[in-house]
């Protein structure tokens, strides 16, 4: 008895794909679909030339579409940022810029860890890094006290989801996450009031007082030595501080003040780079104004990033006549004029940082919200918002699950320009005497005072550069975020 021939070889049944419950054949694996498109139903991206790819590797050789197909979004952005080199080269050197503003105590002032005299030891550093004068090194010094715990936390971690199985891209930004939550957290916790009767009410519970404020342990040791008693002290590499005057005003680069001259412990140390109207150093100023710089940028982009984001999203999601309010409220911002604005406030409540930050944040989310409303449109049309909604997800869910993590590309893109812009004109209103109060160690108020005289050449080419090296780091990884995001730019 003869059987009816099959209609297909088995040879060639091993590449049919599964469907419904069936599993697949051993040594096979079935494309998963990665996203969703306009051009396929359901959301699945159909790839012929692929497809072919995959039947002529044989069932011995790994496919090359199949390892293209499990990347994400991000990891293929990824791999093309990476060819941009002078892109990754700035990413790289924005590592050290952060970290310089992190670890700018351990660096330089003229706080000693140890402070021992014949009454006793005292640790002076330790209580200035929980009360310093500006609330900007009170965050960067709440990053410094979470960095190595977070690290320690970071590599266990690490090590354990690799083990799992976690790719490198989610463990890097859940790591990043946890850190940013301790930075918060410790703020939080060193913040929290006393509740106490009066004044008392809003005082800190937690935060160790410095009763050592009004005390300036290089003059204290200094005569303490001079009259022969006991002392030892244990200073960072730069016992220097940010806003410390001296005898030596407007000294060059490499100034060293004359052994009779000296009257504090630290007037021996080289002034690298000079010194300004008051004698601080100017390298000292330099490495503390990195943190002025950096949260002016961070704070004012990631506030106008959020607001934008969220106004755009429901603009471009809802359409009519919410499309049309947000959008004259996108035309009305457009008009203010974010430098001037700032000058009137300044002009009436004083310099403040915060004004600079609130004011950069509020007035500059116009550019965002219009490029986030003509993604969500985009994305709006595609076949994957119908099924959600057809699911009976909700509005919420759709816009910010599943709409906007496809529409953030070019508010990533505009991120670092929007850094780098900020960090000017914090830098141009400092110049103008009416950006950060006037012994905070600003770069631009280290301009200021070479502008009021020329012949002081290292007052204009130490911050200028430092201006123009940080600018060009945010412009390279917002040029190389551009071009890796842009299909048509990509190499």
């Amino acid at each position: 008895m003869t059987t009816a021939p099959d209609r297909f070889p088995k040879d060639q049944s091993a590449h049919v794909a599964p469907t419904g419950s069936q599993s697949a054949p051993a040594g096979i694996r079935p494309i998963v679909p990665t996203g969703s498109s306009p051009e396929s139903p359901a959301g699945i991206q159909t790839d012929a030339p692929a497809a072919l790819a995959n039947q002529a590797a044989g069932p011995d050789q790994p496919p090359h579409s199949l390892a293209r197909a499990s990347l994400s979004y991000w990891d293929i952005v990824w791999q093309q940022f990476k060819k941009n080199r002078f892109a990754l080269v700035a990413l790289w050197l924005l590592g050290p810029l952060v970290l310089l503003a992190i670890f700018a105590p351990l660096i330089a002032s003229n706080q000693p860890f140890v402070f021992q005299t014949a009454e006793g030891t005292i640790y002076p550093w330790f209580r200035w890094l929980f009360n310093p004068g500006e609330p900007v090194d009170f965050a960067f010094n709440m990053a410094l006290v979470g960095f190595f715990p977070w690290v320690v936390v970071s590599v266990v971690w690490n090590a354990w989801a690799k083990r799992h199985g976690l790719p490198g891209r989610r463990r890097l930004f859940t790591v990043v996450l946890l850190y940013a939550g301790i930075i918060l957290g410790l703020i939080a916790f060193f913040n929290f009031p006393s509740f106490g009767p009066g004044e008392e009410f809003w005082k800190p519970a937690f935060r160790p007082l410095n009763k050592y404020w009004a005390r300036t342990f290089p003059e204290e040791e200094f005569q303490l030595r001079q009259r022969g008693e006991y002392v030892w002290a244990l200073y960072p590499l730069i016992p220097l501080g940010p806003t410390e005057p001296s005898k030596a005003r407007f000294q060059p680069p490499g100034f060293r003040m004359p052994p009779e001259q000296w009257e504090e412990t630290n007037d021996w140390f080289p002034h690298l780079l000079g010194t300004d109207d008051q004698g601080r150093d100017v390298l000292v100023r330099l490495i503390y104004g990195t943190r002025i710089s950096l949260s002016v940028g961070f704070v004012a982009v990631g506030l106008y990033l959020t607001i934008g984001i969220v106004l755009g999203a429901i603009a471009g999601y809802f359409g009519g006549l919410v499309d049309m309010l947000i959008c004259r409220a996108i035309e009305v911002m457009m008009l203010f004029p974010t430098f001037f604005l700032i000058l009137t406030l300044v002009a009436m409540l004083g310099s403040s940082i915060y004004i600079v930050m609130l004011v950069i944040g509020l007035t500059s989310w116009a550019g965002i919200a219009r490029l986030t409303r003509g993604e969500v449109l985009k994305q709006r049309a595609i076949d994957y918002v119908a099924a959600a909604k057809a699911l009976g997800a909700s509005h919420l869910r759709i816009v910010f699950r599943h709409i906007l993590p496809n529409a953030l590309s070019p508010a990533l893109v505009a991120a670092p320009f929007g850094v780098a812009g900020a960090i000017i004109t914090e830098a141009s209103l400092s110049l103008l005497g009416v950006g950060v109060s006037l012994s905070a160690p600003s770069w631009g108020a280290l301009l200021r005072l070479a502008h009021e005289n020329h012949t002081y050449w290292w007052l204009t080419v130490v911050p200028a550069s430092a201006i123009f090296f940080t600018v060009t780091i945010f412009n390279l990884v917002g040029s190389g975020l551009r071009d890796a995001m842009d299909p048509r730019l990509r190499m």
